[in-house]
């Protein structure tokens, strides 16, 4: 959980909660040279001209995924229902990834590179190969347990079970319409 800065090599990793961050980071922090800044930042701690790169996940995923992540990790006690009715939306696992993106942003001090949770091994080769580093296996660290007990299952199917209600899904489209635009996401779960 981090935002990564390897001077040598003038590239930064924005790390933002929910999104196979843990994955990168981890194979990140074994490149000579490579800095732990801060816990979860934006652009803004990034020297210019670097290049920055990121990962992103579908509003709808994230969300849920942090729901159950706080539950794993006893700081959540509560279904998902009421977690939305009380959630905090300054939480840095819970504000929306366009903060992150935008929150420091200059012409030579932005994020060059959005991959995306769901094409995650493909995109995050693009990552390795653009700061030359050589990976044969990208292992998904942080993963949600459910799928060591049910592989095949479809983790988009998975998450929208726990929309079941209207209201829900309008809280997430309220929410984070800035996320649905900017990385292009579809409003519907």
């Amino acid at each position: 959980m981090s935002l990564l800065i390897n001077n040598a090599n003038q590239w930064a990793f924005v790390h933002i909660p929910k999104t196979g961050g843990t994955t990168i980071t981890n194979i990140l922090s074994e490149i000579d040279g490579t800095e732990f800044i801060t816990a979860h930042d934006s652009v803004r701690m990034v020297p210019d001209g670097y290049f920055i790169f990121t990962i992103v996940r579908n509003p709808f995923t994230r969300l849920t995924s942090a729901w159950q992540h706080g539950v794993r990790k006893n700081k959540y006690n509560t279904s998902f229902s009421h977690f939305l009715k009380t959630i905090n939306l300054n939480d840095l696992w819970i504000l929306p990834q366009s903060f992150y993106f935008n929150a420091g942003k200059t012409k030579q001090k932005q994020i060059n590179f959005v991959g995306k949770y769901e094409n995650f091994i493909t995109d995050a080769k693009v990552i390795f190969k653009k700061i030359n580093v050589d990976i044969n296996y990208i292992p998904h660290l942080n993963k949600n347990p459910i799928y060591d007990k049910h592989p095949n299952l479809k983790q988009e199917d998975y998450y929208k079970s726990f929309y079941t209600e209207e209201w829900m899904k309008d809280w997430v489209r309220d929410n984070y319409k800035n996320d649905f635009k900017i990385f292009d996401y579809d409003m519907d779960i």
